[in-house]
């Protein structure tokens, strides 16, 4: 289920959540995550739990070799433990306020999008590809419903052995959706279109360039009109280069077999489903709106949340992916990870709690599994004992 953004890793971390999914293949007033200057994490006077919070924070980093983080709690619309903790570079304190690559969290913006449009007239989500991308297999068949939710068959370019040698040889060279389609398409559809789900990064690549040909605007102007500006996300910017402005979190990893400084490897190796950047505080504004339906008609909003996917695969209406979110019973989250970048957000749609990370690898780090998922997972299970999230 993604629901990651690795490369090496990321099989272990898709097992993960296939095997709790049982499946086969904010508001614009938070308070900004606080910074901490001497690298260590901070901690928001008055709540109990915040200390407990920085302490899981800190011990997850040395169980697990990390080279920094950021993250940042809230209830409903109070921050009640935010900061950094490592180093940024190494030797360097990082602060909360540093940039990191988004991930998966960019996922659910595109079909934010697409619900939008669908509205508007512009597009219609069930209607097939074929108008926007008349060339590409079974564009017939595939509509941009499917490619929100993963249901369209096509195979997943990440696990394809060529990109994976393509993008190890230079990570820095970076691809376009011309590439990373005709890497999908040298491997048979999974399944025909619309009657199974399994996650793949080739959807959104079709996805973005749908809302691309439809609109007649690049998509990070779309996601810059429609979502960065009414939300007041204005550290938050979709990027086709390796460029990363600073303040940024290093990354670090050791993926290819040696500890190296990851941090400019190119996004567009993951183009339209993770190539911006933004800090913690912005992803904390995206989520809260996102569960709000902030952006979209309360029918709209309901559509989008609903168990749309429930039958197929083994998805269930309590665990299900549709939309570009994973969801567990009252709980959604995401776990994006690229590029030494790993990261995690939990929200709880029933008391607004929402944990927020990104860490980033040591020289000892497991870099097969998304190293953020466990820390998310421990502060969750802490603020909301009685429904911890199962995954």
């Amino acid at each position: 289920m993604r629901v990651s953004h690795g490369l090496r890793r990321w099989p272990a971390t898709i097992a993960a959540a296939v095997l709790a999914f049982g499946v086969v293949a904010a508001s614009n007033n938070l308070t900004s995550t606080v910074s901490a200057s001497d690298g260590a994490p901070t901690t928001e006077a008055g709540d109990p739990d915040s200390q407990k919070i920085a302490d899981i924070v800190e011990q997850k980093m040395k169980e697990r070799d990390l080279t920094g983080a950021v993250y940042g709690v809230w209830r409903g619309d109070e921050q009640i433990a935010g900061g950094a903790i490592g180093d940024s570079p190494i030797g360097l304190p990082a602060t909360a306020d540093m940039l990191v690559r988004i991930g998966q969290p960019m996922e659910p913006m595109l079909s934010t999008v697409l619900l939008q449009l669908d509205g508007e007239g512009v597009l219609d989500q069930d209607e097939p590809i074929a108008k926007w991308l008349p060339d590409f297999p079974r564009a017939d068949q595939i509509t941009p419903r499917m490619l929100a939710s993963s249901t369209s068959g096509v195979s997943d370019y990440v696990t394809n052995p060529n990109f994976l040698k393509q993008f190890y040889a230079n990570p820095f060279t970076g691809f376009t959706a011309e590439q990373l389609e005709a890497l999908a398409n040298e491997r048979p559809p999974l399944f025909a279109a619309g009657t199974s789900f399994a996650y793949a990064h080739s959807d959104l690549v079709l996805l973005g360039e749908v809302l691309q040909n439809a609109t007649g605007e690049p998509l990070g102007e779309l996601l810059q009109e429609r979502i960065f500006d009414p939300l007041g996300m204005r550290d938050s910017k979709v990027v086709l280069t390796s460029q990363i402005s600073e303040p940024y979190l290093h990354a670090y990893t050791n993926e290819r077999g040696v500890f190296e400084d990851s941090t400019f490897w190119n996004p567009t190796a993951f183009l339209h489903s993770g190539n911006a950047t933004t800090t913690v505080a912005d992803v904390a504004t995206w989520i809260r709106a996102l569960a709000d339906g902030q952006l979209l008609t309360p029918e709209q909003h309901e559509a989008m949340m609903a168990p749309s996917t429930a039958g197929l695969a083994s998805l269930t209406k309590e665990k299900f992916f549709a939309y570009g979110v994973a969801h567990d019973g009252d709980w959604f989250f995401m776990n994006p990870a690229y590029a030494g970048y790993d990261g995690v957000a939990y929200y709880d749609t029933k008391t607004q709690t929402l944990v927020i990370a990104y860490v980033t690898l040591g020289p000892k780090s497991n870099a097969n599994t998304d190293n953020a998922l466990s820390l998310g997972k421990e502060i969750a299970t802490l603020l909301v004992p009685n429904n911890p999230p199962g995954v």
